[in-house]
């Protein structure tokens, strides 16, 4: 059950991707409460897994692939088409930490033979943090400008974040990195 939260998560991407536009319309609406879905399964995964013993490592891994999927996918979609600095230099850095602590994980995983990286309360934080500014920026153009300004708030604040796990991972397992 858990696996097929995550596999859910991961084909939500594209109706979201599809539905949402830079024109104020229900689509965003609909965008929005699928991105929201698929935001909550990224919780629901890991606990449905716990309390039915069915966690390993083939979920572990479906959920760190939806999850960077997920994030990197609707960025990248979101910021091809908007051409304000303040919102795209906040992507580049999300979108940078997903891929450098994917590769870190990687490089632990191959040198310890297994991923010794745990998910830290930041690191879920984090997660939460860049799904909420980016249901503020599906659901923007509905409210204007003021609205959008908030957005790029969040952006900051989850780029913030972003890269503070990172740095917090990175510091903690400094000494597997010889």
């Amino acid at each position: 059950m858990a696996n097929y939260l995550t596999i859910l998560r991961m084909a939500l991407i594209f109706p979201v991707l599809i539905l949402a536009t830079a024109e104020p319309g229900l689509n965003n609406w609909v965008a929005l409460i699928l991105f929201v879905i698929a935001g909550i399964t990224d919780h629901l995964d890991g606990l449905v897994a716990r309390k039915t013993g069915t966690t390993s490592e083939l979920g572990a891994l479906l959920d760190l692939v939806a999850d960077k999927l997920l994030i990197i996918v609707t960025l990248f979609y979101f910021i091809s088409y908007e051409s304000n600095l303040l919102l795209i230099v906040p992507s580049i850095l999300i979108i940078i930490r997903e891929i450098v602590i994917s590769s870190f994980r990687q490089f632990l995983a191959e040198k310890e033979g297994k991923n010794p990286v745990k998910v830290t309360f930041i690191a879920k934080s984090k997660t939460t943090l860049q799904i909420f500014a980016l249901s503020f920026l599906i659901i923007s153009p509905n409210f204007g400008q003021f609205f959008f300004l908030l957005t790029i708030c969040l952006f900051w604040l989850a780029a913030y974040v972003s890269l503070y796990s990172l740095y917090v991972y990175l510091k903690t397992y400094k000494n597997l990195m010889k």
